[in-house]
């Protein structure tokens, strides 16, 4: 596949019949349909969009649900020329209100005419096109899908939009062109040793990059076998997961730290499993936890899984999807350095008190990263600063936000991520967001080694930990807020947690609220938002139950259950 374009690719998959995509519901049923069945589809949703009046160029908002049904519009879109702008439905009742938020806001900034979505949320979205000034209609999947085939249109150079998942700032549309696009998974593929005779099995949602990009898209291109597991079925049962990669023989996958964990504290029994045949389990899109990864190998290991296909990457929306990779087949490798140091910005091996940071690897080829301080100048290996990008794959901004480009741009044209990491024999070691570093009595600590260091008490919900700062008469205050699903034990897991951290890194917290599973506010993509959770706890509504349900929610009551 050329850099300039995945049309080309898709236009070879018209006569591809020996080769598909598998789609598994939880109970395992499968439905199994060649590319060339997959594009004769994308083609009438292409066509659809026509039908409706939407012009080439563009951009679409696509409200979808089933895996299926967003893999056709995706791909239809881009057939048509018009960028696809994938946007999931809330999560539950609650979510109702943000999430048409959301979709006014990713209007307004896409400029998209259409919406379509889904029989279920599509009763959500009657009042679009009134309130926002781009959007013409909102039209069914199903009704878009009766449209004639249509062939594909001249490229436009967006290919899609990826909204930020918002948990530092207001989302943001990352234009992901065409070039950029077909870059990164051919780095990606180089990296990982994808060829034809891969399988990838993936539950990851489709709306988010990691699962567009780095498993459906790169199977869907090169082609290869594609196994398909809706979210909701994988984290109702986390076996059917390693199931699918064990029956089909599956090479590759991708999942967040969080999935890790849950495939070991959900799946007790590991007999039946077979996975000597993958050679890629790629960890990405939150901090990578060494004992989530360590935990797993070991678990698995008698199911034949090999401890070098673990593959911690680091990566952001604004590079399409991958910038760093660990080496093939080498596995997970961490350094313990001193937390003092490391809250000066020196990253340095040893110390009475130390914290292990998991390497996600050499930057790809194509791509270069280096580290800088807040000067701009740049710092040596083991310096801690801000991790800056540039390459072939590097957006070329934010659509609709001229000011949040230029913002993201250092002066010699390098990406600022809003990261903070170090370099250490070439690789590289993510510490942070330079937002999300929390000063406590003149020391700098970075919120999710504290998270991560919280997460390993017993009772404590892995991942699912927010640390942050309060301004208070006397200084800076460090309060945790954790969930647990152990209601009865609250106080003493979160005595457990003031000792530990202050065993770990000499400095207890202020404040440990416990809190039952499900309280944390997260974006769509599963990301925690430590500013809200701040806020939440500042005015007193952290643990608060929802109450009446609003005449919007009662109405779509159905759809959750």
């Amino acid at each position: 596949m050329k850099d300039e374009s995945i049309l080309e690719a898709l236009k070879d998959l018209r006569d591809c019949r020996d080769v598909g995509v598998h789609f598994a519901d939880e109970r395992k049923r499968l439905r199994s349909i060649s590319y060339a069945e997959l594009m004769e589809r994308a083609q009438r949703f292409a066509g659809g969009l026509f039908r409706c009046g939407v012009r080439s160029g563009e951009p679409v908002i696509l409200v979808m649900i089933e895996p299926e049904s967003a893999i056709v519009a995706i791909l239809g879109c881009m057939i048509a020329g018009c960028p696809p702008t994938p946007v999931y439905p809330p999560q539950n009742l609650r979510g109702v209100s943000g999430f048409l938020q959301f979709v006014k806001h990713v209007a307004a900034q896409s400029g998209a005419s259409y919406v379509v979505a889904e029989a279920q949320p599509y009763s959500l979205l009657g009042g679009i096109p009134k309130e926002t000034a781009s959007v013409r209609g909102v039209e069914r999947f199903g009704k878009v899908m009766e449209g004639a085939r249509a062939e594909l249109s001249t490229v436009n150079p967006v290919a899609f939009l990826q909204f930020t998942s918002g948990s530092t700032s207001v989302p943001k549309g990352v234009q992901v062109t065409h070039a950029g696009l077909s870059a990164n998974l051919r780095m990606i593929r180089e990296a990982a040793h994808m060829d034809r005779d891969s399988c990838v099995v993936t539950w990851l949602p489709v709306y988010h990059d990691m699962g567009l990009i780095g498993t459906v898209l790169n199977a869907i291109t090169l082609p290869c076998e594609l196994v398909v597991l809706p979210p909701i079925a994988f984290l109702k049962k986390p076996r059917l997961w390693l199931e699918l990669m064990s029956e089909f023989r599956g090479t590759h996958t991708a999942a967040p730290n969080f999935a890790y964990g849950l495939s070991v504290k959900r799946v007790p029994d590991t007999g039946g499993l077979d996975l000597s045949s993958m050679t890629t389990f790629i960890c990405g899109a939150e901090p990578v936890l060494p004992g989530t990864i360590e935990t797993f190998v070991n678990h698995y290991e008698s199911a034949g899984l090999h401890p070098g296909a673990m593959v911690p990457a680091y990566g952001l929306a604004e590079a399409t999807l991958a910038v760093t990779f660990t080496p093939h087949m080498r596995g997970l490798v961490t350094e313990e350095v001193d937390v003092n140091l490391l809250s000066s910005g020196l990253a340095k091996t040893g110390g009475e008190r130390r914290i292990r940071i998991a390497s996600c690897g050499v930057p790809m080829n194509g791509l270069a990263v280096r580290i800088a301080a807040e000067s701009g100048d740049c710092l040596e290996e083991r310096m801690v600063g801000e991790i800056q990008i540039q390459g072939a794959s590097v957006t070329p901004g934010y659509v609709g936000d001229e000011e949040s480009t230029r913002a993201s741009r250092t002066q010699d044209g390098w990406l600022r991520t809003g990261d903070l990491g170090y370099l250490a024999n070439g690789e590289l070691y993510p510490c942070g967001r330079i937002k999300d570093v929390i000063i406590i009595r003149g020391k700098n600590f970075h919120a999710h080694d504290l998270e991560n260091i919280a997460s390993e008490v017993a009772g404590v919900r892995t991942g699912n930990v927010v640390a942050f700062s309060v301004r208070e008469d006397s200084g800076e205050s460090l309060v945790l807020v954790a969930e647990t699903r152990i209601d009865d034990q609250t106080a003493e897991i979160a005595r457990k947690i003031r000792t530990h951290l202050a065993e770990s890194i000499g400095i207890a917290p202020d404040e440990v609220v416990v809190v039952p599973a499900g309280t944390l506010p997260k974006t769509s993509s599963g990301k925690l938002k430590r500013s809200e959770t701040r806020r939440f706890y500042q005015e007193g509504t952290l643990t608060k139950k929802q109450g009446a349900l609003s005449a919007l929610q009662t109405a779509v009551k159905a759809f959750w259950r």
